[in-house]
């Protein structure tokens, strides 16, 4: 009984804590296995749900990266232009799959 309380505890205070981001995509059934191949049109979906969290990756790693240079955190700069370099990456790969045009920076 007092797991089942915690459990319920942790989920009201995780729901006030993750509030629903309109800047981010919601997807349903992350961590389970789907036994059929997805269609053209999962595949289409799929990639642009990828396309929008690349983007705001990459979005955001720019200013991450901007403050940790300001506050000479450099390690932690590098890994987060790391990381701005593998979301541009994927953008554009997305933006391929999608046929849309890719932008030539990274």
């Amino acid at each position: 009984m007092g797991e089942m309380r915690k459990a319920t505890s942790r989920r009201i205070k995780e729901d006030k804590i993750y509030q629903d981001d309109n800047r981010l995509p919601r997807v349903s059934g992350i961590g389970r296995r789907v036994s059929a191949s997805p269609g053209p049109h999962n595949m289409d979906a799929l990639a642009r749900m990828q396309l929008e969290v690349a983007s705001y990756i990459e979005e955001i790693s720019i200013e991450l990266g901007a403050m940790a240079r300001a506050a000479q955190l450099s390690s932690l700069a590098y890994f987060v232009e790391m990381t701005r370099l593998e979301a541009a990456i994927n953008r554009r790969t997305c933006q391929l799959q999608l046929g849309e045009t890719a932008d030539p920076d990274i």
